[in-house]
């Protein structure tokens, strides 16, 4: 652990939002405080005031960094597959499950309604609009390669972000056991359901 002198100005908000996050999946948010993210972190208890006004502010960070790794995911889908806009769907798909899955306590921040964002929080929306355009871009490249039936783009963005978010809550509740009890068994049966998905948008 560093000392709580260690961290420059540019670390220290990564070590919070770190520390933050491990928390999270210990203690869930009523066991979070700015008091126990400091002390996770080694640094002093003090030291969170410098970027987080209040327990609120922080959370809504962690969200924000989640929805940044989620964007992070979608544009790496695409760029993976940069002339097959199929596999991009399913590689976002299989991004989204994994992400969700591996940090439950994240995703319920993300998506749950703990956190309701307003014009207070716009780095917050601007991150989660950015994941949700990184999935529509996806399906206008399928649309522009003539692929998908003829639907409205929002349409068929929402019928995949809610196949993988319905997929994930399953899997994080313990609804499918058998079926997701490691992580390879995750990405398989994200990838079954996403491929299922992706056939019913083909023309």
């Amino acid at each position: 652990m560093k000392s709580k002198n260690s961290y420059h100005h540019g670390d220290l908000r990564n070590a919070l939002l770190q520390a933050g996050e491990r928390l999270l999946a210990k203690e869930g948010v009523v066991g979070l405080s700015l008091r126990s993210v400091a002390k996770e972190a080694g640094v002093s208890h003090s030291a969170p005031y410098r970027h987080f006004r209040d327990k609120g502010a922080l959370l809504s960070a962690i969200a924000q960094a989640g929805f940044e790794r989620l964007a992070e995911a979608m544009d790496k889908a695409e760029k993976q597959h940069p002339d097959d806009p199929a596999k991009q769907l399913l590689a976002a798909g299989i991004g989204y499950v994994t992400l969700a899955v591996g940090n439950p306590e994240t995703a319920n921040l993300m998506f749950g309604g703990a956190i309701k964002p307003d014009e207070k929080d716009a780095e917050l929306m601007e991150a989660g609009d950015r994941a949700f355009q990184g999935l529509v871009r996806i399906i206008e490249n399928g649309q522009q390669a003539g692929i998908y039936k003829e639907r409205e783009t929002m349409e068929l963005a929402l019928a995949a972000w809610s196949s993988s978010h319905g997929l994930a809550l399953l899997i994080t509740a313990g609804k499918l056991k058998d079926a997701a009890s490691s992580e390879e068994q995750v990405t398989q049966l994200a990838a079954s359901v996403c491929e299922i998905l992706s056939r019913g948008m083909l023309k």
